[in-house]
Order: C-alpha cells, then sequence, then structure tokens
C-alpha cells in the first residue's frame, strides 16, 4: 500500500469503519451514528481509497470485511476506544459526568454476587456510566484484555501472562447443591456417594474441570460428570428436578437454597476454596477511569460477608 500514512486520514473515517465493521450494514451504522447512508457509503469510499482495498463486500444486506479489514480493525479499534474516552473524559474521569462503558468479564456466579451492588453504586455515582457484561473461557481472556474486549475480568488465579495486572478480591469455596430429598441425607458427601453420584459440572475453560477434579483425583476419588455447563445458573434448576449433584460456589448455593428446594452438602476435602481477582492491563492501570472502576469492584467485594468456618 502507497498510502498508508494516517496522518493524512480523518479519525472519523476510523470511527465509521469501525462501526461499519461492528454493524455488518451501511445502513445500520448511519442510524449509530446519525449519518445518511449515502455520507456512510461516500466515507467507505475515501478508506477504500486510502487503503486501496475494498475493505467491505456486500453479501445480501451483509457487508463482509476483508481481510485487510480485519486486520486493520484489530489493531485500530482498541486505539481508537481509548482516544474516544479520553476525548470523552477530557483526560479525566468525572464519575458524575462521564458516558463511558465499561466491559466486564463476569460469570453468572459473579453477576448474582456482585452485579446489583455494582449497579446500586452505579446509580448513585455514575448514572450516565454503563457495564457491557462478557462470558469468556480462560484461554480468551488475555487477548480479549490486550484487544479491548474487556476492561476487566473477574475470575480464579491464573498465569495470564506478562502485562496482566491482578488484585485479590475475595475468597469462596466448593460445595454441592442437590434437591432437599434426595437420597444423600448427611452434611458431607462419603466418598461411596461420589463415586456413586452423577454430577452436573461447570467449566470455564476449552481444556478441563478445574481445580476440583485435581483435589479429588489426588484423594482417590473419580466423580461421574453427567452433564458440563458454561453457565452457574443452570445447575440449581437442573439439579432441583432430578438426582443429579451439583458443584457451586457457596456465596451462590446460599443464594439459591433461599429460593429453591435445595440444600447444601459438602465434599469429602478438607480444603475447597478458591479465590477471586481482578485482572486488568497494563496500559490501563494508570487509567483513573479503571482505577475508579476497580475501586467499585473492590468495594462491593470487601463488603460480602465473610464465609463460616466449617469443621471437616
Amino acid at each position: 500500500m502507497s498510502k498508508t500514512n494516517l496522518s493524512n486520514l480523518d479519525l472519523n473515517l476510523l470511527v465509521i469503519l469501525d462501526t461499519v465493521f461492528s454493524e455488518r450494514s451501511l445502513t445500520l451504522a448511519g442510524k449509530k451514528l446519525f449519518m445518511t447512508q449515502s455520507a456512510i457509503s461516500h466515507a467507505l469510499s475515501k478508506l477504500r481509497d486510502h487503503f486501496e482495498d475494498r475493505l467491505f463486500i456486500r453479501r445480501g444486506n451483509k457487508m463482509d470485511p476483508t481481510p485487510l479489514c480485519e486486520e486493520l480493525h484489530e489493531s485500530l479499534s482498541p486505539s481508537l476506544k481509548k482516544i474516544l474516552e479520553s476525548l470523552d473524559d477530557r483526560g479525566e474521569f468525572s464519575p458524575e459526568s462521564s458516558k463511558r462503558t465499561f466491559r466486564l468479564g463476569l460469570s453468572d456466579y459473579l453477576c448474582n454476587l456482585l452485579l446489583p451492588e455494582i449497579i446500586s453504586i452505579l446509580q448513585t455515582q455514575a448514572p450516565n456510566v454503563t457495564l457491557r457484561i462478557v462470558q469468556a473461557t480462560y484461554e480468551q481472556r488475555t487477548a480479549m484484555l490486550q484487544n479491548g474486549k474487556l476492561d476487566l475480568f473477574l475470575g480464579c488465579l491464573r498465569d495470564y501472562g506478562a502485562g496482566i495486572f491482578k488484585e485479590k478480591l475475595f475468597q469462596d469455596r466448593e460445595v454441592c447443591i442437590l434437591r432437599k430429598d434426595h437420597p444423600i441425607t448427611g452434611e458431607v458427601m462419603t466418598e461411596d456417594e461420589v463415586s456413586h453420584a452423577e454430577f452436573v459440572a461447570l467449566s470455564l475453560s476449552e481444556s478441563g474441570l478445574g481445580f476440583l477434579e485435581d483435589y479429588l483425583y489426588h484423594k482417590g476419588v473419580q466423580r461421574k460428570i453427567k452433564v458440563v455447563v458454561q453457565q452457574e445458573a443452570v445447575i440449581p434448576s437442573l439439579v432441583s428436578s432430578s438426582n443429579l449433584v451439583g458443584t457451586l460456589a457457596e456465596r451462590l448455593a446460599q443464594i439459591y437454597t433461599k429460593i429453591m428446594p435445595l440444600r447444601i452438602i459438602r465434599l469429602p476435602l478438607q480444603n475447597t476454596e478458591f479465590e477471586i481477582f481482578q485482572h486488568w492491563h497494563a496500559v490501563n492501570d494508570n487509567d483513573p477511569a479503571h482505577i475508579w472502576m476497580r475501586s467499585v469492584l473492590k468495594h462491593v467485594a470487601d463488603s460480602l460477608p465473610q464465609l463460616t468456618k466449617h469443621k471437616y
């Protein structure tokens, strides 16, 4: 390409490129940007001339990006987002007036546990700030932080590589839930009951079921996994209408036992505790908006009640 000098390119054209990429439609992009379709088409013509590429190919009512457009968007979109947010906040961050959108990686469990209080704080402190909740596997999270598709994600401690910062928020532990009239009646499952019961398990990874299986394996106990889900909120309904035993974080299990005919039972393990951290990319470490959002999450986590002590 001979005309790749971005200093000659209007920033507004990049906004249009990003919007058409997201909407896959000139009409929808125009509505989102309050522009006519002819104005969007004219802008796209300038972009095609500048990059010497078609950028989008019409297939029916859909605009499919070319490989070059895909590459441009991957590089430009996070930077463009940062520029627009900085312009909107004038280099500072005022929660009362900001119109920022924060993209938070939260599982069903964390949404149930934290989101109501987060929203309450936003309603009083930052009425124009919005949230976009994203669910991602362990393997996707680092890339999503790097490309700006996530501002923060909350999850267990793992090695997410260089440039990913973290802060501990709270502790929880794995327990089991089953329907109140389940044949298993004790407060702690025996190893024999674990071996013969059928479980519904959670996995947020593409490669396995996580630390609980490792604990059981080293104890010489193998459980039967009947169903694997990626949404914790599905587990209580499956358990309440079957003989399945579900594994959940205790804080979430306590919420569901108050509204459904379920009870909590513990696994035959001395320690099933885990820690939840918030994670963010180094590029956002000193951003005032991120610092504020992280403080909100930390405040909400600190307000959670302490876990009760269990005697195994």
